[in-house]
């Protein structure tokens, strides 16, 4: 509530409020005060993407694909290479880093593909690219041979067992040059 000590004051502050209320929109600013609809609230021109299209369906399984990459490929450090390779624990964080290390390059890769087009297409190509890039180093992972495991888990059963205990008998079962 106003005070009724300072009347230059009272008196501003109900004229603003008058003036306010009482103004006519002269210069239009009610209608831009509030963006209207571009194309049906879109950010661009070229209306709502039909989810049955073949844009939708290329977006739904790039997003699929990421997923798998993102969730599996990590999931195969302990069974590969903690159990399969016994690989020490420095060892498997460098795995995690590796696998992490495009994220940090995401901003550059997106600027990239915003500032670089490929026949035209800002993204298209560029997804094409990545895509056929992880498959070509999917290929090489599935093709290349692996190697022996660091313990034959068939035949002995102290793979688990530190080798300072294990019986000299059984260090035959052991792969001393495992990769």
């Amino acid at each position: 509530m106003a005070s009724h000590g300072d009347k230059g004051v009272d008196l501003e502050e109900r004229v603003s409020y008058i003036h306010s209320n009482t103004a006519k929109d002269d210069d239009g600013y009610v209608e831009a005060k509030s963006p209207k609809d571009l194309e049906d609230g879109a950010l661009s021109e070229g209306g709502a993407l039909d989810l049955f299209s073949r844009e939708a369906f290329a977006l739904f399984m790039q997003y699929g694909a990421v997923g798998i990459m993102l969730n599996i490929i990590p999931a195969v450090q302990y069974p590969i290479f903690n159990v399969y390779l016994n690989l020490e624990g420095y060892q498997t964080t460098s795995y995690n880093v590796l696998m992490v290390i495009g994220w940090s390059f995401q901003v550059i890769f997106g600027l990239l593909s915003d500032c670089v087009p490929i026949y035209g297409y800002r993204r298209k190509s560029w997804i094409l690219i990545g895509w056929t890039i992880t498959m070509i180093c999917l290929s090489v992972m599935v093709f290349s041979p692996f190697g022996e495991p660091f313990c034959n888990r068939e035949k002995t059963k102290y793979c688990s067992t530190p080798l300072e205990k294990v019986p000299e008998t059984e260090l035959q079962y052991f792969n001393f040059s495992a990769p």
